[in-house]
């Protein structure tokens, strides 16, 4: 017997071969960790170190084979496959670009600080609330304190009292004190504190020595002076004493030369008022050289800061955005990057208090599209090949396709019978139950035994289950979608009674069963560091081929796409539709139960609440694309998974939500049902033009001649 392929096939034949190869090569190199740079035998001795490095390139060799039949199979439709998941790729870019369109607020969000330094000596040495303890005339100093002169910054309007009191309760001390404004001129003195100061400030005032300048309104905004001395008669005594400043008015001054930083957090979230901008004041002297740093802190290193200095009329006098990479070296390690900001060396040309002001660099709004854009890329980076940057990456994709292909096998046979079944759900938790169940309980029976016995009685549950919904249909003409859907429900509400009631160990912290025995566990053939793909390959081979031969080469699969194709002609040609459509949404319930059996035995190894996460409902796109041809369903299954797996390492590595992957998958359908409505609409049309056709051809032609 002779095949002989036409031009057209041994084209696409060609084509599909060198797409698997170029496939196969790709995701190998990947895979393997290999590199441009590496010698053949480099490349050799990777390969060879890769854990069961023989069983990938097998599977990879799978995936190349299932991308040629997926273009023999659908010839010119393999295309439409493509652009309608690069359509939906399209469209799912630019919903992440809606999720990134605050990108740029991380360089206006984080955590601040402000320092101010110079070598200058400060020209206030007390501040509002400050309490400053000086011990006059000590025998033992070099240059005994007789007096104490401090400086301040106030404000105009400010209520301030000074105090001057022995630091001992019987001080013999007996203090004066005097006020002055920034020219010298006295604007207070006093002697002794009276009965009603010392009954106000009872607190500090201890003796009849203590002196008090009480609740003086500042005349103006600058500096002034406190002098605080020991009258004549107690000149001599050594002694302590506390000077005090004290307001209930803000202090007009937050920083000094040398002082610890100041900052707080722009932007936070959830803030009724978030912070945008932040004021600073110091007091700063003629010819004073400061310098003023404004960086990010606890690593919001993505914060872009702007600083300015103004003097006390609000001009400008530097300001600056970015710090050059030498600024960053030499300031180090308070600057980390050339986005903080600094103001260097700027000398002070007057007396007085000046402002400095932070906040983030303002973007332009192409700057913020660029940074969209660019947390975008990033973001379909990882999705696009997150699930090849790491071998138990790629493991993960391709456990999540077995249990994906063989979902989509299940819808795919019931879809050819133009049976709209939703039960693969359902019947996927039967099959995980069961096959938990036999292998906790029969952990003992060799695994030759057990595992076999495992997956018959899964494939057996998914069958029974899915009877019922077939008996339904062909009996009572219930609606398979609604049926399944309520079957469904039923099915995971007993699962979980099962498991939390019967399964569950008493001292587990969350809700799952023990462990399945090894005995009960499908053999792996490939282990990266517990992440496993096991002999569920070959039980996927074996499934897809069967599904093929069913649908194409089998009795039953003839009566399948007869009803599909049309029930009351499949009727008229004496097909018995009930049997089909009961045996067609078994068969199609096995499979689903095989699934199951592959999540419990293959995957976590153990029962756990929402096994499935609703994969059942995706095994239909993965049936849709594949046009429910059995060949192709393994191609589109893992095109799927690879998607699935991507947003996972989209949302870990770029935090951008995994359900990006479900406006894919809405996509797809909405695109697979649009192209059927087209098709529906032109069958339509063709009918109408045949039947306009037929009519006219019927219309008796008028008679020659006239009477």
């Amino acid at each position: 017997m002779t095949f002989k392929l036409s031009r057209q096939q041994l084209q696409l034949l060609t084509v599909g071969i060198i797409a698997a190869l170029l496939l196969v090569g790709a995701i190998s190199w990947k895979a393997y960790g290999l590199s441009a740079d590496m010698s053949p035998r480099e490349m050799r001795d990777a390969i060879t170190a890769t854990v069961d490095y023989q069983a990938i390139l097998f599977v990879n060799l799978l995936i190349g084979f299932s991308t040629l039949l997926m273009i023999m199979q659908l010839r010119g439709d393999a295309l439409r496959v493509l652009l309608t998941v690069g359509v939906a790729l399209i469209f799912g870019y630019l919903m992440t670009m809606l999720f990134n369109l605050d990108a740029s607020v991380v360089f206006s969000r984080g955590e601040f600080r402000v320092s101010l330094l110079s070598d200058a000596v400060p020209l206030t040495s007390i501040n509002y609330g400050d309490e400053l303890t000086v011990e006059l005339n000590d025998p033992r100093a070099e240059t005994p304190i007789t007096e104490v002169t401090h400086h301040f910054t106030g404000t105009a309007g400010d209520v301030v009292s000074v105090l001057a009191f022995g630091a001992e309760r019987r001080s013999k001390l007996n203090m004066q004190l005097t006020l002055l404004d920034n020219a010298g001129n006295v604007l207070q003195e006093n002697l002794d504190a009276d009965d009603a100061q010392k009954r106000t400030f009872r607190r500090y005032l201890q003796s009849d020595g203590d002196a008090v300048v009480e609740g003086f309104v500042l005349p103006a905004t600058g500096f002034y002076t406190i002098i605080a001395k020991p009258e004549a008669d107690t000149a001599d005594v050594n002694a302590e004493f506390t000077l005090a400043l004290l307001s209930d008015n803000a202090p007009p001054v937050t920083l000094a030369y040398g002082s610890d930083p100041v900052g707080g957090i722009f932007n936070k979230e959830k803030t009724d008022a978030p912070l945008t901008t932040a004021t600073y004041k110091f007091s700063g002297g003629k010819g004073d050289m400061v310098t003023i740093l404004a960086y990010a802190f606890r690593g919001e290193t993505d914060l872009d800061l702007q600083v300015t200095l103004k003097d006390a009329n609000g001009e400008v006098l530097a300001a600056n955005n970015d710090a050059s990479a030498e600024q960053v070296e030499s300031y180090r390690p308070q600057l980390k990057s050339t986005q903080d900001a600094i103001i260097q060396n700027v000398i002070l040309p007057a007396d007085g208090i000046y402002t400095i002001t932070a906040r983030p660099e303002p973007l332009s709004s192409s700057a913020q599209l660029r940074e969209t854009v660019r947390a975008t890329n990033k973001a379909y980076d990882a999705f696009l090949f997150g699930p090849l940057s790491r071998l138990n990456r790629w493991v993960i994709w391709i456990r999540d396709a077995l249990t994906l292909i063989m979902l989509g096998l299940a819808v795919a046979i019931v879809f050819r019978a133009e049976q709209f079944s939703l039960g693969s759900e359902g019947q996927l938790y039967f099959g995980a139950l069961v096959s938990a169940i036999i292998g906790l309980y029969f952990g003992n029976v060799p695994k030759t035994i057990l595992v076999p016995m495992a997956l018959l009685s899964a494939a057996t549950a998914g069958f029974l289950w899915g009877l019922l919904p077939g008996a339904l249909k062909a009996y009572l003409g219930a609606n398979e979608l609604v049926s399944t859907l309520m079957l469904n429900t039923i099915a995971t509400r007993f699962y979980e009674m099962v498991l939390t009631f019967q399964l569950k160990p008493p001292d587990a912290g969350y809700t799952s069963s023990e462990w399945i025995p090894n005995n009960g566990l499908l053999a792996p053939i490939i282990d990266v560091n517990g992440d496993q793909i096991t002999i569920a390959v070959f039980i996927l081979i074996a499934l897809v081929l069967l599904a093929w031969v069913m649908i194409q080469r089998t009795p039953i699969g003839y009566e399948i796409r007869m009803i599909g194709a049309n029930i009351k002609f499949a009727n008229y040609g004496g097909v018995n539709t009930r049997r089909t459509i009961m045996l067609t949404m078994a068969i199609s319930g096995a499979i689903a139960g095989l699934a199951g059996a592959h999540l419990a035995m293959g995957i976590h190894r153990k029962l756990i609440l929402n096994i499935s996460v609703g994969l059942a409902f995706e095994g239909v796109v993965v049936a849709l694309l594949a046009r429910n041809n059995p060949l192709v369903v393994p191609f589109t299954g893992l095109l799927y998974a690879y998607l699935r797996t991507g947003a996972q390492m989209m949302e870990r590595d770029a935090n951008i939500s995994a359900e990006v992957v479900r406006i894919i998958q809405a996509v797809v359908i909405l695109l697979i049902t649009a192209e059927a409505l087209v098709s529906l609409f032109q069958q339509r049309r063709m009918k109408q033009r045949d039947k306009l056709m037929s009519s006219q051809g019927d219309t008796p032609a008028p008679a020659e001649g006239g009477a």
